[in-house]
């Protein structure tokens, strides 16, 4: 079966259980490689082989997309991101790809770490989120939205999102998809690649209680990575379920607990792990070419053609 092929069918079932109530619980690695090829595309540049979709990380990814609808939303130099989104050629529904910062580690030591209130979340009563993560949102969520409902996806009709992203991008997949919701988007499955904590311990019972159903949030964590340990549990921060951690050997733990001494909280001493810095773009397990922080690289264009002699 090719990649395609695979594509299909695992969103394919992904869609059926959305829709009908099917319980689906079980990661899979080859699920989650497909999501980290996508959230890796998000850090090329806005590149011909990726409109066409014909880059090596575009067939990595194994999704087809209608032509003509890929796009790549700017948020700005102030606002750390740009977003990646395309509609789904195999079955109804959008996939969303948020970047994190093109400097990958510098927003980390610029931290700022007060919280405020997420007014405009449902059934989020207390909740409150990191004020630099939300405003970054809040400044790009109009342009998401006339995006996605550019290339056909929107409240009334195909409104079915796949979301992922990596580093900042997977703490801005977190916070949009309250607001996606909301609207009225359906959110069909998300995985998220070294997020940091983006809110309150009442966010992420909220956050639970929204999406922690029949479609559980994948939030993959790797190794000694110090990005998914900011901000602290001390600043009143605690991350969103469900964890999946990958350790020196790349074998990966599905964690029971939120906040899992198992996993990668057990490397929770942020000034030694400053040392492993290289584990935050890093992803052998689940990427086939170079790392996530790979824009700009062979990833972004169409695959070599080796002429035979």
């Amino acid at each position: 079966m090719g990649v395609f092929q695979t594509c299909q069918v695992f969103l394919s079932v992904s869609v059926a259980a959305a829709l009908f109530g099917e319980k689906i619980e079980k990661f899979t690695l080859e699920e989650a490689k497909l999501f980290a090829s996508l959230a890796q595309l998000s850090y090329c540049d806005d590149h011909s082989d990726v409109r066409d979709w014909s880059c090596v990380a575009c067939q990595n990814s194994g999704t087809p997309v209608v032509p003509g609808t890929v796009r790549t939303i700017d948020g700005g130099e102030q606002n750390a991101t740009h977003v990646l989104m395309a509609r789904l050629a195999a079955q109804k529904g959008c996939f969303v790809a948020f970047r994190g910062s093109s400097n990958a580690f510098n927003w980390v030591r610029n931290l700022q770490t007060e919280q405020v209130e997420a007014v405009d979340y449902r059934h989020c009563d207390g909740c409150k989120v990191h004020h630099g993560f939300y405003q970054i949102w809040q400044n790009v969520k109009p342009k998401v939205l006339a995006g996605l409902d550019d290339i056909g996806c929107n409240i009334a009709e195909n409104n079915l999102l796949y979301i992922t992203g990596h580093s900042l991008g997977g703490a801005l997949a977190h916070l949009a998809m309250f607001t996606l919701s909301t609207d009225g988007f359906e959110i069909a499955k998300t995985y998220t690649f070294e997020a940091p904590r983006v809110g309150n311990n009442k966010f992420a019972d909220a956050f639970h209680a929204e999406f922690g159903r029949e479609i559980p949030v994948y939030r993959i964590t790797h190794k000694w990575d110090p990005a998914v340990h900011v901000p602290g549990l001390l600043d009143g921060y605690e991350h969103v379920d469900t964890e999946v951690f990958f350790d020196d050997d790349e074998k990966f733990t599905v964690c029971p607990k939120r906040e899992d001494n198992a996993c990668s909280n057990q490397h929770h001493n942020l000034i030694t792990d400053l040392m492993h810095y290289k584990d935050h773009c890093a992803a052998p397990a689940l990427l086939q070419n170079a790392m996530f922080c790979a824009g700009g690289t062979e990833v972004c264009v169409a695959p070599k053609i080796e002429l035979q002699v």
